[in-house]
């Protein structure tokens, strides 16, 4: 019988592609990563013939990068959890700031080759990171997620993340998973930072710019064993009543706010105002919550 880590793990095979997707951006630690784990060779397995236009779009993925961190700048929070954090930078570039607690989790496989991952990187820059953690842990297990923040000061707000998790959960799963951050927040206090809500008909929107984007959905999801046209919420309104059911509040923040930040913006073949009204209709969700959220 195939157990729930082993479905989850089928998740890790994407996180080469972004990992490599992201070299082609200033986020800082990404180039080292993407060597350590030879991103470049599944990036174009899963890719395929889409590869180029995917590359041109990588300003999509910057500006949800940094959306996420200037959130938890403007917020002013110190102690962060990255949840499924695959093999993302943040970690490696927060905690050079000895301010900052940060807990990156993931399932067993993935999070092994992010620790070995990040551990050789510090190495070779001969430093060290007492205020990075790792901590294996389910995004659907309550019990997983308390232990992961036994590192945070009580007292203190933290901020969860979730980048590039939501698409990969059916909306039950999403619930399971809006409980348990909610019972971490109202213990803490903090945000939920959560970028992936793009709705079905933005993916219908973005298809008409990119055309092998359903493309490379079915490669993923072949990959994965995850639909993401199915998992996504109907429209903006449907994603509002999900989040307000649940159990919070919520502010946007739409992704055309880092603009002006983006590096990979160079890569693209589209105008200014074309990759504008792009970021117009990405957001990153700010979510609090109400007394009584989660369980």
């Amino acid at each position: 019988m195939t157990s729930q880590n082993d479905t989850y793990d089928k998740i890790g095979t994407t996180a080469k592609m972004i990992a490599y997707l992201r070299t082609f951006t200033d986020i800082p630690f990404t180039k080292e990563i993407a060597e350590e784990t030879d991103a470049k060779q599944d990036f174009e397995t899963l890719a395929g013939k889409g590869g180029r236009s995917m590359t041109e779009l990588a300003f999509a993925l910057e500006a949800r990068y940094k959306a996420t961190d200037h959130i938890i700048a403007r917020h002013r929070v110190h102690q962060v959890l990255e949840v499924a954090a695959g093999l993302s930078p943040r970690g490696l570039a927060m905690t050079e700031d000895p301010n900052f607690t940060y807990v990156v989790t993931d399932l067993p496989q993935i999070l092994e080759q992010e620790q070995a991952i990040a551990e050789s990187i510090l190495v070779k820059r001969h430093a060290q990171r007492s205020n990075l953690y790792f901590r294996i842990a389910n995004a659907l297990d309550r019990d997983d997620l308390f232990k992961a923040a036994a590192p945070f000061q009580r007292g203190m707000p933290i901020a969860v993340v979730t980048e590039g998790l939501l698409p990969y959960l059916t909306r039950e799963e999403k619930g399971t998973l809006a409980a348990n951050i909610g019972d971490l927040l109202t213990q803490y206090g903090g945000i939920w930072i959560c970028p992936d809500v793009t709705p079905r008909q933005t993916w219908k929107r973005f298809s008409e710019v990119d055309s092998d984007v359903r493309q490379r959905h079915q490669n993923i999801s072949r990959a994965t064993g995850r639909d993401f046209e199915k998992n996504a919420f109907e429209d903006d309104d449907d994603m509002r009543r999900f989040f307000t059911d649940a159990g919070y509040a919520i502010e946007e923040y739409p992704h055309v706010n880092v603009l002006d930040e983006l590096s990979a913006v160079r890569l693209t073949r589209l105008n200014r105002d074309e990759v504008r009204e792009i970021l117009r209709v990405l957001q990153t969700l700010i979510l609090t919550v109400h007394a009584g959220c989660g369980r």
